[in-house]
C-alpha cells in the first residue's frame, strides 16, 4: 500500500532544504535565487505532485514517460510550473517526452538527440536539453564518459552536431555521479562538470548556462560547486515506491 506524504512534512522538508542551498550558495559566494530546486516524483502519485504545486515548487523532473501520462493533468494544474525528463530515455518512448515535456535533461546519446529533433521538428517546437556527463565513469550510467578530466574527441564531435539541431537548444549539463553518503565524497565530480561547461563555452562557441547536479546526499557541495539544478526526491517527498512502477 502507498504511503502519502503530509504536505506539512513537505512544506517541513522544503524549509530545511533551502536552508541549506541558501548556506552553502554564501559560502561560495553565490545567489540562492540562481539555484532551482527540482522535486523529482517519480513513482510519486499525482498527490504528492499537487502538495508540492501548493507549498511552491514549480520545477519538477520525471523518469518514465508512461507514468509521467498517467498523472500529467496533476502538473499541468499549475500554468507556471515545469516538467522535465531527467532518466534515460527509449526511444519507442520519446514521442512521450516531446508530446508532455517542457525539457529533457538526459540526453545522453548522439541516436536520441536525432530522434528529438525530427519530433520536436515535426511538432514546431524547440526543445530546452541538457548533455549527460558519465563523470564517474560507471558502466550502469548512462551519458558520454569521461574517464578523467581530459575532454573526449568523440563527446566534442557529437556535442558540434548537437548544437547544429535547430529544434534542440543545448542550454546545460547534467551528471548524476556514483552515490555517496557524504556530500564530500562527490565534489571532484562537480567540479570536473563545470570546468567541461567552461571548456565548451569558451572553445566551442557553445552558451552553456545551467548545471543540474547534486540530490539528496550531496546537493550542498553541488551548490557549492556551481549547480543551477538540484534534483531532490527523498530529502523532499520521502523514498520511492516501485511497485507501482512494476505494473507499468
Amino acid at each position: 500500500m502507498m504511503i502519502m506524504i503530509e504536505l506539512s512534512t513537505i512544506q517541513k522538508n522544503i524549509d530545511i532544504i533551502q536552508k541549506n542551498i541558501a548556506d552553502a550558495a554564501a559560502r561560495s559566494g553565490r545567489d540562492s535565487s540562481d539555484i532551482t530546486l527540482m522535486a523529482v516524483t517519480k513513482t510519486k502519485p499525482a498527490e504528492t505532485v499537487s502538495f508540492l504545486l501548493r507549498a511552491g515548487i514549480r520545477c519538477f523532473g520525471e523518469n518514465y514517460p508512461d507514468e509521467t501520462a498517467g498523472k500529467i493533468s496533476a502538473f499541468r494544474a499549475e500554468p507556471s510550473a515545469w516538467l522535465a525528463m531527467i532518466g534515460h530515455l527509449q526511444s519507442r518512448k520519446a514521442k512521450i517526452v516531446a508530446d508532455l515535456f517542457d525539457e529533457f535533461h538526459s540526453l545522453d546519446r548522439l541516436e536520441i538527440a536525432e530522434k528529438m529533433e525530427t519530433l520536436c521538428t515535426e511538432r514546431k517546437r524547440v526543445m530546452p536539453v541538457m548533455i549527460e556527463c558519465n563523470v564517474g565513469s560507471e558502466d550502469s550510467k548512462s551519458g558520454w564518459l569521461f574517464a578523467d578530466d581530459s575532454i573526449p574527441d568523440s563527446f566534442l564531435q557529437d556535442f558540434e552536431k548537437i548544437s547544429g539541431m535547430s529544434h534542440l537548444d543545448v542550454k546545460g549539463l547534467m551528471i548524476l555521479p556514483p552515490y555517496a553518503e557524504e556530500a564530500e565524497t562527490n565534489r571532484r565530480y562537480f567540479i570536473r562538470t563545470r570546468k567541461i561547461a567552461e571548456y565548451l563555452n569558451q572553445y566551442c562557441g557553445a552558451h552553456i548556462t545551467e548545471l543540474s547536479m547534486g540530490t539528496s546526499s550531496d546537493y550542498t557541495a553541488a551548490v557549492e560547486e556551481g549547480a543551477t539544478i538540484i534534483r531532490i526526491g527523498t530529502a523532499l517527498v520521502g523514498p520511492r515506491d516501485y511497485s507501482a512502477k512494476a505494473s507499468l
